[in-house]
């Protein structure tokens, strides 16, 4: 159910914006709107003055800072709740300039010693390909050594090369050249020292690529340089791991504070962003929102606390067009709340219509144990929900869960119905189905015609819905189309009792009346084009029906391969393998129990039965409130 909710206008001093603001938002109940979108209320835009949007950017800017700090110490830990100060926030902007040279300095090392182990393993390769052509005079003090690897298509230039280092050198130089494989030939020029800049000038103007190496490697034969590069690979993992040692100390020691201060930035942001919403005139700020309406009072005697009488809180006409941008809050008794993350997830409950959260916590569960109904994997999947559930906070994922433990429950309820303990497993056992054996042949039919009795039922309850939501929205076309849906709806299932001989042959023209006046009203409702579209819209309201049937349908697919499982146990060879394999098969059995049951349970609420009556469209409740504070449920 929806709570009632009440628009109202607040209009106060601008000399006392921030202390009604400040009051409202630790009340925790009053739901913004824009001001364009209260017509009822004559205010201008509020302007913000210079001080207030720099306020607003410096905030932004020390809020990126704290996030990009916080996600290169990987810090994940919630911060404390605590009020927003100026002092908190020069406190903040005071620690970031302390620890951001600090970690921006070890990253940036790290970040280099990355690149550096990256790259030197190709400088290897290519070192130990000019080793085999090593002279002796290499290894000369006074001498050094330039590798160079080029493609044998442009062989003429490096003959070229080296002439012009033997002249350049008077002789004093050494080339020696050699395939390294199939396609490089590599060339490795010794020259004295002092004709480093002619030699380095020649290359440079032949455009050849030589082999450059990092600053504090590039000194020696190759092979000299070759130790230093295995040297300097064993230690850069230890300078990294120093590193990380220094950035875990500084996670540890600043972790508390910066997630703190982010969360208490954050906040700081969300308090100031309804600034935009407010109205004014020349000494007055004007408030426009929504109230529970039992809260209201709360709201004039907190305001009235805090800044006296000078003050006005007016409850607005709930007209129409207003009724229709009404936040809602769903209301529901504890045990149906999880079901409210399901609802929301096709569409958020219109203001004053029906919230179908309870109606699908009564049927969901249900519909999910009839169609696994089997005690084991009930067992298994209500232990495994139950303990999942102490791993996740209160949400989607952990309201799901509640869910699969309920339906869970149920299927244990049903298993003990249908007799079933691991499929077949429990007639081993000794236990006996109650009501149907699903495994049985001669059952089949029995679970199908229960099946469908089940959607007769979630289907007809539906439409009538429907006709009652047509009712009060004083909607024709959608009476004329629920109410012809019903009508048709309820004599087919007089025409299948007749048939069925439990009804008098009496009753049979009647009934065929009743569904052609419920054909002619389905079509009214889509004018002239429901000639054609009536009979086939009433077609695909028994196709609704029908698809019921998967109850029974992915129920027995559940069944037969757990008995396949407990026949290849039986039927292997060898007691172990036997064992293994039945193990594997109802595990997988079992993770479609999970999945299977639940898409399909919620695909029979969304599909076949909200569209019968359900209203959509709704806007979601968000009081302007701190975002460190509780959920608003809870304070409502």
């Amino acid at each position: 159910m929806n709570i009632q909710m009440v628009p109202v206008e607040i209009v106060a001093l601008k000399t006392d914006m921030q202390v009604v603001l400040s009051a409202l938002r630790r009340l925790g109940c009053v739901h913004f709107d824009e001001l364009a979108e209260s017509p009822q209320v004559s205010a201008r835009p509020l302007t913000l003055d210079r001080q207030t949007l720099q306020k607003q950017e410096d905030s932004n800017f020390l809020r990126a800072r704290l996030d990009g700090l916080l996600d290169t110490l990987g810090c994940e830990r919630d911060g404390q709740p605590s009020p927003t100060t100026e002092e908190t926030l020069k406190e903040a902007q005071a620690g970031l300039n302390e620890i951001m040279p600090k970690v921006q300095e070890l990253t940036g090392r790290r970040e280099r010693l990355l690149a550096e182990q990256a790259s030197l393993p190709r400088y290897e390769t290519t070192l130990r390909k000019l080793l085999p052509i090593i002279p002796p005079s290499a290894r000369h003090p006074d001498n050094r050594s330039i590798g160079i690897l080029v493609s044998r298509a442009h062989m003429a230039v490096l003959d070229s090369v080296g002439k012009r280092v033997l002249d350049l050198t008077a002789g004093r130089g050494e080339i020696i050249a050699s395939d390294v494989d199939a396609s490089t030939r590599a060339m490795l020029i010794v020259f004295p020292k002092e004709y480093t800049e002619e030699i380095e000038a020649l290359l440079g103007r032949e455009d050849v690529s030589r082999l450059r190496l990092p600053a504090d490697l590039d000194e020696g034969p190759p092979d000299l340089i070759l130790a230093k590069l295995h040297r300097r690979m064993a230690e850069i993992p230890k300078e990294l791991n120093a590193i990380q040692i220094e950035l875990t100390t500084l996670t540890q020691e600043w972790c508390g504070r910066l997630t703190t201060w982010r969360d208490l930035v954050r906040d700081d942001l969300d308090a100031n962003s309804v600034l935009t919403r407010l109205g004014e005139t020349d000494t007055t700020f004007v408030i426009a929102g929504w109230v529970p309406e039992q809260r209201l009072i709360q709201v004039r005697e907190s305001l009235q606390e805090n800044i006296g009488d000078a003050f006005l809180v007016r409850a607005l006409p709930l007209t129409p067009d207003l009724k229709k941008r009404a936040p809602v809050i769903q209301h529901n008794p504890k045990p149906a709340q999880p079901f409210e993350s399901l609802v929301r997830l096709l569409a958020v409950p219109r203001y004053g219509h029906i919230d179908p959260t309870q109606l699908m916590a009564f049927f969901l569960p249900i519909f999910f144990g009839m169609i696994l109904g089997d005690i084991g994997y009930g067992a298994i999947l209500l232990v495994l929900s139950l303990l999942l559930m102490r791993r996740f906070k209160p949400g989607v994922v952990r309201d799901v869960l509640i869910v699969l433990a309920m339906g869970s429950a149920w299927a244990i309820v049903f298993g003990v119905l249908y007799g079933e303990l691991f499929g077949t497993l429990g007639e081993h056992l000794g236990l006996q189905p109650i009501w149907i054996d699903r495994a049985s042949p001669e059952d089949v039919a029995s679970l199908l015609v229960m099946s469908l009795v089940v959607g007769a039922v979630h289907l007809t309850l539906g439409l009538i819905l429907g006709v009652l939501e047509a009712i009060r929205d004083r909607s024709r076309n959608h009476l004329l189309e629920r109410g012809g849906m019903l009508i048709g709806l309820i004599s087919l299932f007089f025409i299948v009792a007749i048939v069925s001989d439990y009804l008098p042959d009496n009753f049979m023209t009647p009934a065929i009346v009743g569904v052609i006046l419920g054909i002619v009203l389905l079509g009214a409702s889509l004018g002239w084009l429901g000639i054609i579209m009536g009979p086939i819209e009433f077609i695909g309201l028994i196709g609704n029906l029908l698809s019921y049937l998967r109850i029974a349908a992915i129920g027995l697919a559940s069944v037969y391969l757990a008995k396949v499982a407990n026949d290849i146990a039986g039927m292997a060879g060898s007691l172990i393998i036997g064992i293994i394999l039945a193990v594997l098969i109802h595990a997988l059995n079992l993770v479609l129990g999970a999945f299977s049951p639940t898409i399909h349970s919620l695909r029979l609420h969304y599909v076949e039965f909200f569209r019968k009556f359900y209203e959509g469209g709704g806007r979601p409740y968000r009081p302007f409130q701190s975002q460190l504070s509780t959920d608003h449920h809870k304070r409502v």
